[in-house]
């Protein structure tokens, strides 16, 4: 039996505007995933009838299970129960005892419910109401039939996410599991890579980025990071990860050190790491990038014994210096990072470099960077090129 198909509807013109960041369907998506009900659409649709109309009807003849947020309150603009009435053909009717509890709740609070209220009591009749034991917006349960003969089930909830997380824990989340037959959950595991373009890195794994491939793998790209999600569903994490664990030791075997962390890790974090692990002191000069690599090695917690010195100049020191600096701040190695030209046409053309330097107590090495991309993500690559620098260095000595 496939899993079940969801999507998830966002509501409201504080979401289509951009005025709110929309994290209830991250959110739901993640838990929806959990169970193995797989999320094949996200929709945002504003405070407009027809719309909503429109969005739920699309919604209920493609998957089986909707997850709705917003629209619910009492004033003119909130129509989600409306909407899901007029899709499916049924009036709204009144539930006296729902009605009950809203004016319970205001008189709990020392007032009287406004009329406008009572509105919040009324569902698609054959709907049943999910409690809000906190607020006066009930959720909406509601089954109808999709063109095919199939059932859908829509699930509306409050846009408020306190409100929203706890009627989900109470109520929701037991009765799809039940619904979902809680065989199986969707268990996902990320590969960080860094170094190679998008394209390059599918090209490496042709065979492992297939759509339809059982597990699936699917790779996106942010700020030069590469990261590369492994997928798949079972019983528990535990066969799900032995499912996938040939196809992330094949994308190990292939990438190699252009792998530098899983599930979420930062290359910073990496680095700190490793300096741990090696028991390495890191002195920084840093002549063209304003400090940011030390700054991000220094927010992470215990980094005041790791992290010597990060000192800003306008020039790359010499290496007698640089020599100096480590010894005097106590450290045990040393990177130095060359100053940028940014002039535009140069770093459109591909012609701008800088040079990093990394010094031990006796050695150094010099590599030369191209200073180029994106202009909205140039100086993020930069700084995370440095770091992984760092990394690769740190991890040679790791294997030696």
């Amino acid at each position: 039996m496939p899993p079940l198909r969801a999507e998830v509807i966002s509501i409201g013109d504080e979401m289509t505007s951009g005025i709110r960041l929309d994290t209830n369907s991250q959110w739901l998506s993640s838990q929806l995933g959990e169970m193995g009900i797989e999320v094949a659409f996200h929709s945002t649709v504003g405070d407009n009838l027809e719309d909503n109309v429109d969005v739920f009807q699309h919604a209920t003849n493609r998957v089986d299970i909707i997850i709705a947020t917003g629209g619910l309150g009492p004033t003119a603009d909130d129509l989600t129960r409306l909407a899901i009435a007029k899709m499916a053909r049924v009036p709204l009717v009144t539930h006296p005892e729902i009605l009950n509890h809203i004016r319970s709740m205001f008189e709990s609070r020392g007032r009287e419910m406004p009329e406008n209220n009572s509105i919040q009591a009324e569902f698609p009749q054959g709907a049943d109401p999910i409690a809000n034991p906190e607020g006066t917006a009930p959720g909406i349960d509601f089954r109808t039939q999709r063109k095919d003969g199939h059932s859908c089930r829509i699930i509306a909830l409050p846009g408020v996410p306190v409100e929203m997380k706890q009627m989900w824990a109470q109520s929701v989340e037991p009765s799809l599991r039940e619904q979902a037959g809680n065989s199986s959950l969707i268990h996902h595991h990320t590969l960080h890579c860094f170094g190679s373009g998008e394209s390059h890195i599918e090209s490496l794994l042709p065979n492992l980025i297939q759509r339809g491939r059982d597990p699936q793998v699917g790779i996106t790209a942010s700020s030069a990071t590469i990261s590369l999600r492994v997928s798949t569903s079972g019983s528990t994490e535990a066969d799900c990860m032995k499912k996938m664990q040939p196809t992330i030791e094949t994308i190990r075997q292939t990438l190699g050190p252009l792998i530098f962390g899983e599930n979420g890790i930062e290359l910073q974090q990496v680095v700190h790491n490793l300096l741990t692990t090696e028991q390495q002191k890191l002195a920084i000069i840093d002549a063209g990038l304003n400090g940011v690599v030390g700054e991000r090695l220094s927010q992470i917690p215990h980094s005041e014994t790791l992290i010597c010195a990060n000192e800003t100049r306008e020039q790359m020191p010499e290496p007698d210096e640089i020599g100096f600096v480590i010894e005097s701040s106590g450290a045990t190695l040393g990177i130095a990072i060359g100053p940028i030209d940014r002039t535009p046409e140069l770093v459109r053309n591909g012609q701008s470099f800088y040079q990093v330097m990394i010094f031990d107590t006796q050695t150094f090495q010099r590599t030369q960077f191209r200073y180029s991309g994106h202009s909205g993500w140039r100086e993020e690559r930069a700084v995370k090129e440095v770091l992984n620098h760092l990394r690769l260095y740190l991890d040679s000595i790791r294997n030696q």
